[in-house]
């Protein structure tokens, strides 16, 4: 085989490579950097209105304050008093956020404590799917949240819709 066969062939081999691996389904890369990572940085008041998943309702409304740090992690408080009806309480909410750039969408995942007059009765995670408004103010989206036993199986799950607005 001489040179120019040779090259021809590796170059064949390398095209069809390269297309081969261009044919694959892209997966969704998630960053918590650049421009349009960071433009959810701040802090928001968030109003959900969740049910119990698969029923037909009716909503009940959860609000918190909600702040998403710069590098992907995310605080959020309840509010509504540290200890709540028939002695309920629970702890902040503390998570992560990722963005999908080719999607113009954000993901979170958070989790919090629950007690019952001061023992624990469980952990929920909050997981929620983020659409941000054309002006920047505002991200709204899907809410599931599943709550389990001290043992880890499942309470309860309930879905809804949530916005959260820029203080």
């Amino acid at each position: 085989m001489n040179t120019k066969t040779a090259l021809a062939t590796a170059m064949l081999a390398l095209s069809t490579v390269a297309g081969t691996a261009g044919a694959r389904p892209l997966e969704e890369p998630q960053t918590t950097s650049g421009w349009f990572a960071n433009r959810i940085v701040g802090a928001y008041e968030s109003k959900a209105m969740v049910r119990p998943c698969g029923s037909a309702g009716p909503d009940n409304p959860a609000l918190n304050t909600i702040i998403f740090n710069q590098g992907g992690t995310v605080v959020a408080s309840p509010r509504f008093p540290p200890q709540g009806a028939g002695g309920y309480s629970r702890t902040n909410d503390l998570g992560t956020w990722s963005s999908h750039p080719r999607t113009n969408r954000y993901s979170v995942k958070l989790r919090y404590d629950n007690f019952m007059n001061g023992s624990f009765t469980g952990a929920s995670v909050v997981e929620r799917d983020l659409q941000m408004s054309a002006d920047g103010n505002s991200v709204y989206g899907s809410v599931h949240v599943t709550t389990y036993a001290p043992d880890g199986s499942v309470v309860v799950e309930v879905c809804g819709t949530a916005t959260s607005t820029r203080l």
